[in-house]
C-alpha cells in the first residue's frame, strides 16, 4: 500500500513540474535577433567605405576578375570591372539564407560572367564562366571581407580602399605587375624562399603563380591563382614551400638594370631572377612529346600563340597573315611519306606551300634537336605568310640553311601529359606552347 502511495506522489510531482512556466531567458539571445544584428553590421561595414571596396573574384573555372564597388544604404551599388571599366549602378540586398548573404539582385556588370548565353560575354553555353551573383559571408575584419558563391562556389574578396588614388589604381595595379613579370626575358625564373631554391612559373593571363622545388630529389610544385592589390600579389590559397607558408608577395618592383623582380615574403626580401635551365629536367618528356604526336594527337601538335622570342609574343608575326588560325607541328600521317614539320593553318585549311620539313629529329640526354633537311619546302604564298614561316623556320632550326640545328627542352605543362612548352636551350629566351589538335 505504501508503495502505491509513493507512486502517486511521484506522478503528481512530475505533473506539477511540467505545468510550471519556464521564465528563463537564453543567455545567447534570440537567433533571429542575432542574425538581424549581424546583417546590420555587414550593411554598416559595406556602406562605411568612403572610397569603396576593391573586389577580387575567382570563378569556379578559375577566370579572374577585378572590381571596384561602392555600396549605399538604399540598397544600390555602383561597380566597375577590369573588363568593363565604366561604372554602372544596380541593386543589392543582404539576406539571411543558410548564411548571411550578399545578393546582387539586378542584372549588372558582375552578371556578365555568369550569363548562360555564350554570345553575350563568351564562356560556356548554359553556364557562362561558372560565376555567381549571390555570395555568402565567410569572414570579415575591418578592411577585408571574404565571401563564397552560393551556387558555383566562386571566391570573392573585398578589400576596403583607403584613398581615391588607391581606387583609381585598382585596375592598373594588375597591369603593372603583369608588365614587370613580362620583362624577365627567360622562360625559366628562380627565387629562394625560406632557404629553398624554387623555380617560378608566372602566368599573368590566367593570374596563376607556381613554385617548384626539390624535395628528397623529387620536383614538388605548389600553385595558386592570385590577385593584385597595390604592390602585393596575394594568393587565393596560401602556398606552403617547405616549412614556409606564403600568403602574398609584397612590395613587388622591377629592376631594369639587372632584369630582376624584387619583393618581400613574410618580411624577408626575395629576388626573382632569370635562369636558362630547368631546376630538374624530365629527360623522357621530349620522347613522349614526339611519340604522342603519332599515338593520340592525329599526327599533330597545335600552337595557338606560335613562337615567343626576345620578349615578344608572336615573334614571327603570324597575326599579319589573313585568315591565320594557328601553327601546327605535323607528322607523316598529315603530310604523307616521311615529311614532318611546321605548317600554318589558314582559312580552315593546311597551307601546303608553307611546310617546314625536317630531317632528322633527334633526342640527346632528354633534349630535342631539330635539324633542317634538304626537303625544307618553299614559300610560295603571300608576303606575310612567307615572312612569318621564314622567321619560324629560323627559330626552330637555328638557321635557314640545310644542316642548321637547334636544341629545345620539352616541358610538360599539364598533369595528363597532353600539353607541353618547348624552350630553346641556348638562352631560354624563345619558346612555344603545344596542345593536342
Amino acid at each position: 500500500m505504501m508503495k502505491k502511495h509513493l507512486v502517486y506522489i511521484l506522478l503528481f510531482t512530475l505533473a506539477f513540474s511540467a505545468c510550471k512556466k519556464d521564465t528563463t531567458t537564453p543567455v545567447i539571445g534570440n537567433v533571429d535577433d542575432r542574425l538581424s544584428a549581424t546583417l546590420t553590421e555587414y550593411q554598416t561595414q559595406l556602406n562605411g567605405a568612403q572610397f569603396g571596396w576593391k573586389g577580387y573574384l575567382l570563378t569556379d573555372n578559375e577566370k579572374p576578375a577585378t572590381f571596384l564597388f561602392t555600396f549605399n544604404d538604399k540598397n544600390r551599388t555602383t561597380m566597375a570591372a577590369d573588363y568593363r571599366t565604366a561604372p554602372v549602378e544596380s541593386s543589392y540586398r543582404l539576406k539571411a539564407l543558410q548564411r548571411p548573404t550578399l545578393l546582387f539582385d539586378s542584372y549588372s556588370t558582375l552578371h556578365l560572367l555568369a550569363d548562360p548565353t555564350s554570345s553575350v560575354f563568351g564562356g560556356t553555353t548554359a553556364a557562362g564562366y561558372y560565376s555567381d551573383f549571390e555570395f555568402a559571408f565567410l569572414s570579415s575584419s575591418a578592411d577585408t571581407i571574404k565571401l563564397e558563391g552560393t551556387f558555383n562556389k566562386s571566391k570573392l574578396i573585398l578589400i576596403r580602399s583607403k584613398s581615391a588614388a588607391e581606387s583609381v589604381a585598382v585596375f592598373t595595379a594588375l597591369n603593372n605587375v603583369t608588365e614587370a613579370a613580362a620583362k624577365i626575358r627567360t622562360y625559366f625564373k628562380r627565387t629562394t624562399i625560406g632557404g629553398i631554391e624554387c623555380e617560378v612559373k608566372w602566368d599573368p593571363t590566367a593570374q596563376v603563380l607556381s613554385f617548384s622545388y626539390l624535395e628528397n630529389g623529387n620536383l614538388k610544385t605548389v600553385t595558386s591563382n592570385y590577385y593584385v592589390s597595390g604592390l602585393a600579389v596575394a594568393f587565393y590559397d596560401p602556398l606552403v614551400i617547405g616549412t614556409t607558408t606564403v600568403k602574398q608577395i609584397s612590395d613587388v618592383s622591377y629592376d631594369a638594370t639587372s632584369f630582376i623582380i624584387k619583393a618581400n615574403v613574410n618580411g624577408s626580401p626575395i629576388q626573382i631572377k632569370e635562369a636558362i635551365t630547368p631546376l630538374k629536367l624530365d629527360v623522357n618528356a621530349a620522347q613522349r612529346w614526339y611519340n604522342q604526336m603519332f599515338a593520340n594527337l592525329n599526327g599533330t601538335w597545335v600552337s595557338d600563340k606560335a613562337f615567343h622570342a626576345g620578349g615578344v609574343d608572336d615573334f614571327c608575326n603570324f597575326k599579319n597573315v589573313a585568315g591565320y588560325q594557328n601553327l601546327w607541328y605535323a607528322g607523316p600521317t598529315v603530310f604523307g611519306g616521311t615529311t614532318e614539320g611546321l605548317i600554318a593553318f589558314v582559312n580552315n585549311g593546311l597551307g601546303a606551300p608553307y611546310v617546314l620539313s625536317r630531317n632528322p629529329f633527334g633526342i640527346n640526354s632528354g633534349i630535342a634537336r631539330f635539324t633542317l633537311g634538304t626537303n625544307a619546302g618553299t614559300f610560295t604564298g603571300t608576303a606575310p605568310i612567307a615572312m612569318a614561316m621564314s622567321a619560324a623556320r629560323n627559330l626552330l632550326y637555328g638557321g635557314e640553311t640545310v644542316g642548321s640545328a637547334q636544341d629545345w627542352y620539352l616541358i610538360p605543362t599539364s598533369e595528363d601529359g597532353k600539353r607541353y612548352d618547348m624552350v630553346r636551350v641556348s638562352d631560354a629566351q624563345a619558346w612555344i606552347s603545344w596542345r593536342p589538335r
